[in-house]
């Protein structure tokens, strides 16, 4: 199911709820609209919410598109050291998957 980038958007803002539940399923539902959900998902490395930023970060590793890598070495600057924690983690992820 294509889902338009307003959608996709307005998932991105479910990432800080507070129910486990509804943050796993959008992060699947994410993972799922791959192509379509990276350039959201870059975006939102730079959210006001600490909390989106992260979620982010790890699904744009999950997804693996290198397209990601260049957002996500920007986003090291970030003061956060738990969001460039996460930041890293995703890094290697999507290094691993494009050998």
């Amino acid at each position: 199911m294509e889902m338009s980038k307003k959608q996709i958007i307005k998932l991105i803002n479910k990432l800080n709820d507070v129910d486990y539940d509804v943050r796993k399923n959008v992060e699947n539902i994410l993972i799922k609209q791959d192509e379509q959900s990276i350039d959201p998902l870059i975006n939102a490395l730079e959210h006001e919410n600490p909390e989106i930023q992260l979620q982010a970060a790890q699904i744009l590793g999950k997804i693996g598109d290198k397209k990601a890598l260049d957002p996500l070495l920007e986003s090291l600057r970030n003061e956060n050291p738990e969001f460039r924690r996460e930041v890293t983690l995703a890094i290697s992820k999507i290094i691993d998957k494009n050998p």
